[in-house]
Order: C-alpha cells, then sequence, then structure tokens
C-alpha cells in the first residue's frame, strides 16, 4: 500500500471557510425564506373575526366562525377592526338564520351532489349581508381609491346545515 502524503494546512483551512461560508449561505436564505412566508401570512390573516351561532328550528345548535380581512395594500383600518371586534355578536346568528329561512336564494348551483346544500350556503351568505355590514373605507393606492373587503368562513363550521 502506497504512503499517503499528508494534506496541507492550508488546504484544510480553506475546506473549513468554504464549509463556513455554505453554513452560512444557507441559515441566511433559510431566514429570507421565513420573512418571506410572514409578510405572505400577513396578506391572509384576519383582521375581524365573528363567531355566530343560534336554534335551529329542529332544536339543534348550529355555529360558524368567519374571518374578514382586507387586502394588503388596502387592508381594514384598525379602528374599524377593533369596533367590528370589540361588537357583541351573540344575537345576529340568530336573526342571520330567521332571515335565511324566510328570504331562501332563488338560484343556486345545480352542480353540487346535493342541491339543498347549495341554497342552504347562498341563503346564509345572503342573509350574513344583511347582518354584517363594515362601514365603508376606500385607500388611495396611488391610481385611485379601492376597498376590498375578503370573507372566509372557517371550516368545520356547519351554520347553513340548520338551513337543510
Amino acid at each position: 500500500m502506497a504512503d499517503v502524503a499528508p494534506v496541507p494546512a492550508f488546504i484544510t483551512r480553506s475546506c473549513r471557510r468554504a464549509r463556513w461560508t455554505i453554513t452560512v449561505t444557507v441559515i441566511a436564505l433559510t431566514v429570507l425564506a421565513a420573512v418571506t412566508a410572514l409578510d405572505q401570512w400577513s396578506v391572509v390573516r384576519a383582521e375581524v373575526t365573528i363567531a355566530l351561532h343560534y336554534v335551529g328550528d329542529d332544536g339543534r345548535t348550529y355555529s360558524c366562525t368567519s374571518d374578514y380581512r382586507g387586502s394588503k395594500q388596502v387592508p381594514i383600518p384598525d379602528d374599524i377592526a377593533a369596533s367590528m371586534n370589540a361588537r357583541d355578536w351573540s344575537g345576529t346568528g340568530q336573526l342571520v338564520y330567521e332571515w335565511a329561512k324566510a328570504h331562501p336564494a332563488d338560484a343556486w348551483s345545480m352542480m353540487d351532489d346535493d342541491p339543498r346544500s347549495a341554497r342552504a350556503e347562498a341563503s346564509w351568505g345572503l342573509a350574513m349581508d344583511q347582518y354584517i355590514t363594515f362601514p365603508h373605507w376606500e385607500v388611495d393606492v396611488g391610481n385611485g381609491p379601492e376597498f376590498t373587503l375578503i370573507w372566509d368562513q372557517r371550516s368545520g363550521g356547519n351554520c347553513a346545515d340548520g338551513l337543510m
């Protein structure tokens, strides 16, 4: 077996520096990706959360939670968000339910497996528009004023189920 010559010290130091540089670069890229992800997350965060519940004609209690937000460029103003979050919504679910029963949606998607489900969802959405109203705001984004309000119902809620 042939003798192996020792590795010169300057090569060993270069390898250590290269590993150190790669490690620092990977950490910096990871931090940058995390900051970017957090910035993107701020686009979808809820600025107003409203939880509703009601007792249906069948005696069961139904509940759901809706999140409202503006866009990143046109967020809900802090004072409006604070007042909407502080409002007492405890009786609103029952009002929405009663309105939706009295005003069923005329049109619904027949593509749904259960057309009654789609009709209930549409009726619930129309009723929400009657009882969940935000003060109007506009933000000038440079090319004229804009207004944005995005509504998402959290999964697991069953408010529309009481209308079927």
